[in-house]
């Protein structure tokens, strides 16, 4: 039986996800869509008739466009046309471009899909949505299948395990991953203000004072910023770096206002006063993605951001001598990261179940993940996949893959991820800029979660 859910509730699902889209690991393309008006995305499908016309086809709704850089075609696209030759004769499936909605990683197209009886056999689906899509009856329930096909635990990292969970039910299969939180460096700017590069600290204080150190001013502007908290870096990130827990996995209760994440906020702060909020709205206006990154640009000597940028830097500004360490720490807090990324599902409802089955059990087999991975540049979610020579062929990949995808973290696994993700978020910005204190507006959101969790437990 398809699930059926009211259209009130597609466009609760579907509001409040404009913060989503940097998340993924590797960023979907995706099409405007018009302020409060819906229509329908259409989609691109990517087909060549197969050779055998009696074969069994499904369709697969992907993020990803079949060209992924220039005339280099997409991974998953490349996976899914080589399941065609494997299985040639007896099943084909169909690569269907389904973009997200831009500014989001919600595919409003497949919730309506879900909703009307008339899903694809399989879609990528971000990670971070599936409790709350689970808890609506919108997936498939696929624990009973992976535990036929001797999918395990211990066969994936606990970030990508977790997320793909709902109340010990499995409801998708991890694609990649994205470490948010690796500390990048210019090492020739640290040498030329007296630090030693080889050696970055782990002490948040005294980070701090070598951003105040590396920043350069002239006159009323700034020229170069050391280290600004929350650029190309997310709330959760602050605190797990203070010591927060946003929620109890057992009780399943909310504790997004735990002290320590009002202190990581009020170390935000610290930076917003003391180098002024507004100058430093002023100097982020040059910034950029791509060759404009404000780390790229050398606009900024310290970053904390996303581990696939790591290609981008090295790409566009070849003459910078990176380094790539943990996010310091203060007293009572830890090395900490986080982890994003994409997974595909079998939609509620679809037809052909174990036909969608036999694809997606291909398709993120480790040997699959192992080639997507390297090809792609994106960090695995199979420990094992990190023996292949790529990921110690550079010194910051290395680093990053033997040190911070083990310890990474995940948001919570939660249906009121998304409400916890947008506040947090807001908070921050209202935090900054002079319009609340960390403490109320925290708590206001923790209460706001837990009345909202309340029909979920």
């Amino acid at each position: 039986m398809a699930a059926r859910i009211s259209r009130r509730r597609i466009l609760q699902l579907s509001v409040g996800l404009g913060g989503t889209a940097v998340l993924a690991a590797c960023t979907p393309q995706t099409v405007e869509v018009e302020k409060e008006v819906t229509r329908v995305v259409k989609e691109t499908v990517v087909v060549s008739e197969p050779s055998a016309p009696e074969a069994k086809r499904i369709s697969y709704w992907s993020v990803w466009s079949q060209t992924w850089q220039e005339d280099k075609q997409h991974g998953m696209y490349q996976l899914t046309e080589r399941f065609n030759e494997e299985n040639e004769g007896e099943l084909y499936v169909d690569y269907v471009y389904s973009p997200v909605v831009a500014g989001t990683q919600m595919s409003e197209k497949l919730l309506t899909a879900i909703a009307g009886g008339t899903p694809p056999e399989t879609a990528t689906f971000d990670r971070f949505l599936i409790a709350s899509w689970a808890a609506e009856d919108t997936l498939t329930d696929i624990s009973t299948l992976a535990d036929s096909a001797g999918i395990t635990e211990d066969q994936y990292y606990k970030w990508a395990w977790e997320e793909i969970h709902w109340k010990d039910k499995m409801y998708g299969l991890p694609v990649n991953g994205g470490v948010w939180g690796v500390m990048y460096y210019n090492k020739g700017h640290l040498r030329e203000a007296g630090f030693d590069p080889d050696n970055f600290t782990t002490s948040l204080d005294e980070m701090d004072a070598m951003a105040e150190a590396l920043t350069q001013k002239e006159g009323p502007r700034y020229k170069r910023l050391g280290f600004i908290p929350w650029v190309k870096r997310w709330p959760y990130g602050i605190g797990w770096t203070f010591g927060a827990e946003f929620y109890d996995k057992q009780s399943l209760e909310v504790t997004v206002n735990d002290p320590r994440m009002v202190e990581g906020m009020e170390w935000e702060l610290s930076y917003a006063e003391k180098y002024d909020i507004a100058d430093l709205d002023t100097f982020a206006q040059a910034f950029g993605g791509a060759a404009q990154d404000p780390f790229v640009a050398e606009l900024l000597s310290m970053t904390s951001s996303l581990s696939n940028k790591m290609p981008d830097f090295k790409r566009f500004n070849p003459d910078m001598e990176l380094g790539s360490t943990y996010m310091p720490w203060p007293e009572g807090g830890r090395a900490a990261c986080w982890n994003g990324g994409w997974s595909v599902v079998l939609p509620k409802g679809a037809l052909s179940l174990d036909e969608g089955w036999q694809f997606i059990s291909w398709l993120t087999d480790q040997p699959q993940m192992e080639w997507y991975s390297t090809y792609m540049g994106q960090m695995p979610v199979h420990p094992k996949t990190v023996e292949n020579p790529y990921f110690s062929s550079d010194p910051d990949l290395k680093f990053v893959a033997e040190n911070l995808l083990p310890i990474a973290d995940v948001r919570p696994v939660l249906p009121v991820g998304q409400l916890l993700w947008t506040g947090l978020n807001e908070i921050e910005d209202l935090v900054l800029h002079g319009q609340g204190g960390p403490k109320e507006l925290l708590d206001d959101l923790n209460q706001r979660a837990n009345e909202e969790m309340a029909q979920y437990l």
